[in-house]
């Protein structure tokens, strides 16, 4: 009965995910006639029906019809949160006058200043927003009603240094953001219009940043903001290419990384600094995760990161057990429930979700496999461990990454091991130097030596990574049915691997680091379908375990034999 209630909980799980994720993007790029989707509602509920009426045919019925209804819902909600692209169409090149709201806090550079203006929605349309720049003076602030005069114009892709195409247009078209306006002259009509919470946060930030330019240089501070609060506009454009070429671009965008240090940190503050119960602990740690999110601009990975660590303190509040496959799917969901255009157009989104994703499946079969890698290397840097999260990482979004921007850097996997464990005491002697500097230069001096070796350690070795020759190579043409085909290879081998691993870990059994020479041998009690794969030669695993039992794997010769038959 169990066993059976869990199976029903479960098609109603994955059905709700997948049905609804798959309406969306269909919503996104096609439209389906009045017709075709009472079609597909007659179909729907008739599986519903029939779920009922049918026990034998019950799973599968009920599996079709919820994604059949939670596909529909996913088209209808594409649709009617689709920007509208009609009501500047025919002014394109003119001279506007455009009134709005200043929705993200401007990024000042090079004597000008780059906002997003949200203009009031029409009755019946969707929503609209505008790329505005204009010079710094006056200086905005998030929730001001500005004028905004200039010439619009719609964005257009661009080629990147590295010599692929940018999708500049998917990139705003997720914020709602169909026009710019370029040298734009911009009057202040009145302020305070936004989010009083957010606006606060956004001030915080500004003092954070300008703290952690008070005691550190220049390249530094820079690289602690995006850490640690995913502020990249500053970053150098020369050393944002040396963070792309080696792979370790992920460092400044906000992801499970960050958040997860963060939450380890509010956990231990809670209850070991503080002695505060689990619950209460739980609810400071959850409204210190959604401030911190807020604050940083509710960028999709942190946004995804925070939900996910939300789950995890939930479930360990309640004793539950928390599944991290189910709760990257259910935070997904969630952000994609609230706007659908993160799934088929933020790549960072994607890049996140496929990055979790590895290190979930990905990450334990590589650690097995390791298994003759050393735990540690100098004492100090955590190599297998490194080795099997940066690769689960890297396997998971490596197609993505050829497909979306053609980029695949060769020595990723070295920079990472070398540079990630320093990063995490880097973020906590950066916020203690920054918090510090806010009051006292003195004060923070030992904190701001210690991040500034740190990160200087962390610069110089991407810089010298960066220019190794043939350092990241350009694919032009990967289409997407490669990409499409090289998930589908990536699931194989999951699910195949996965077996065996599960096996192993059943019967207490544990790769050896000192294989034998020729034969492969295993000891411990095998499991029958372990080890015939194995003698086929299908897979190659060592095994241990105290029972003294051994079986011998043929040799080549013989497992060609075995292979024929």
């Amino acid at each position: 009965m169990e066993h059976g209630r869990a199976k029903v909980a479960d098609s109603v799980f994955f059905s709700t995910m997948f049905g609804f994720g798959s309406g969306v993007v269909l919503g996104s790029f096609a439209t389906l006639s009045i017709l075709m989707q009472i079609c597909i509602g007659i179909f729907a509920c008739t599986s519903l029906i029939c779920s009922v009426f049918f026990k034998q045919f019950r799973l599968p019925c009920l599996t079709l019809g919820l994604f059949l209804i939670l596909g529909l819902a996913g088209i209808w909600r594409a649709d009617a949160t689709k920007p509208d692209a009609e009501r500047f169409r025919d002014v394109v090149g003119s001279k506007v006058e455009i009134v709005g709201i200043v929705r993200t806090a401007p990024s000042v550079k090079n004597g000008s200043q780059k906002f997003t203006l949200e203009l009031e929605k029409l009755p019946g349309r969707g929503p609209l927003s505008i790329l505005v720049t204009a010079r710094s003076e006056p200086r905005l602030l998030y929730g001001d009603r500005v004028t905004a005069h200039g010439i619009l114009a719609m964005p257009e892709n661009f080629m990147t240094d590295q010599g692929s195409e940018f999708d500049y247009v998917s990139y705003l078209y997720k914020n709602n953001i169909l026009y710019q306006l370029k040298n734009a002259q911009v009057l202040v009509e009145s302020r305070g219009h936004g989010n009083w919470v957010l606006a606060r946060l956004m001030r915080l930030k500004a003092s954070i940043l300008r703290s952690y330019r008070r005691v550190l240089p220049g390249r530094e501070a820079d690289l602690l903001a995006g850490i640690n609060l995913g502020e990249k506009s500053s970053i150098d454009p020369g050393f944002r290419n040396d963070l792309v070429t080696t792979g370790t671009i992920h460092m400044i965008a906000l992801s499970g990384y960050n958040v997860t240090i963060l939450a380890n940190a509010l956990r231990d503050f809670f209850v070991g600094i503080l002695k505060l119960s689990g619950r209460v602990a739980a609810v400071g740690g959850g409204a210190c995760i959604v401030l911190f999110v807020a604050m940083t601009g509710l960028q999709s990975s942190a946004v995804r990161a925070g939900i996910m660590a939300l789950i995890g303190l939930f479930a360990r509040t309640k004793g539950r057990t928390y599944d991290a496959f189910r709760a990257l799917l259910f935070s997904g969901f969630v952000m994609v429930l609230y706007d659908p255009k993160y799934l088929p157009y933020d790549a960072s989104f994607a890049l996140s979700f496929l990055a979790t994703l590895g290190i979930i499946f990905l990450t334990p079969l590589l650690e097995w496999s390791f298994a003759r890698i050393p735990k540690t290397f100098l004492w100090v840097i955590p190599l297998r461990e490194a080795m099997s999260v940066t690769l689960g990482a890297q396997f998971g979004v490596l197609p993505y990454i050829l497909y979306k921007m053609g980029t695949l850097s060769i020595i990723s996997l070295p920079t990472n091991i070398l540079v990630l464990p320093a990063v995490p005491f880097a973020m906590a002697l950066g916020e203690a130097a920054g918090l510090l500097g806010s009051f006292s230069l003195g004060l923070a001096q030992p904190f701001s030596v210690a991040t500034y070796a740190l990160l200087r350690y962390v610069t110089g070795t991407i810089s010298f990574f960066a220019k190794v020759p043939y350092a990241a190579v350009m694919i032009r043409q990967f289409p997407l049915w490669v990409c499409l085909l090289s998930y589908a290879g990536l699931i194989w081998f999951v699910f195949y691997k996965r077996k065996a691993y599960s096996a192993g870990k059943e019967n207490g059994m544990k790769k050896t680091n000192k294989p034998p020479g020729h034969a492969q041998i295993f000891t411990g009690e095998i499991p029958d379908d372990v080890s015939a794969s194995v003698r086929a030669n299908r897979t190659k695993i060592f095994l241990e375990s105290p029972a003294e039992q051994k079986v011998f794997v043929p040799k080549k010769k013989e497992r060609k034999r075995a292979r024929k038959k």
